[in-house]
């Protein structure tokens, strides 16, 4: 507003109630898909730290050695496969869910946060035998 003119915008959505639901529908995918992670935390045979820190964005290089499966000896095993392809925290694109990042990784899946998606689990063989991802960036 300016000298009492308004000054209209054309940029206002159409259907206001439309956008609020779509946010809402992927808030709600969201909370379910963060949900399901927890569920990958309890059942893990890699380094419960490591997992932890992949959620939250960061990485540990080695397992713990202080949490239950790094006694075990299971995070051991799984530990392999931080150097191999889409290691913890690699870019990732997926033709659906769009731009994403790896925030954990086992012998035979991976959990990516995606931009669009949430989270999600993939199988290393439907990665592969689909090319369901390519590494952005």
């Amino acid at each position: 507003m300016r000298d009492g003119e308004f000054d209209y915008r054309d940029d206002a959505p159409e259907d206001p109630t439309e956008e609020v639901s779509e946010v809402s529908e992927k808030q709600k995918e969201l909370d379910r898909t963060r949900l399901e992670v927890m569920r990958q935390y309890a059942d893990t045979q890699s380094c419960r730290r490591q997992f932890l820190l992949g959620y939250f964005g960061e990485t540990l290089d080695e397992p713990c050695g202080n949490c239950d499966t790094c006694e075990a000896g299971t995070a051991a095993e799984q530990a392999q496969f931080t150097d191999a392809e889409y290691p913890p925290d690699a870019k990732v694109r997926h033709r659906e869910w769009g731009a994403g990042r790896v925030v954990h990784r086992e012998a035979d899946r991976m959990t990516v946060l995606f931009d669009e998606g949430g989270y999600r689990t993939l199988s290393l063989a439907a990665v592969e035998e689909g090319d369901l991802l390519t590494e952005d960036g």
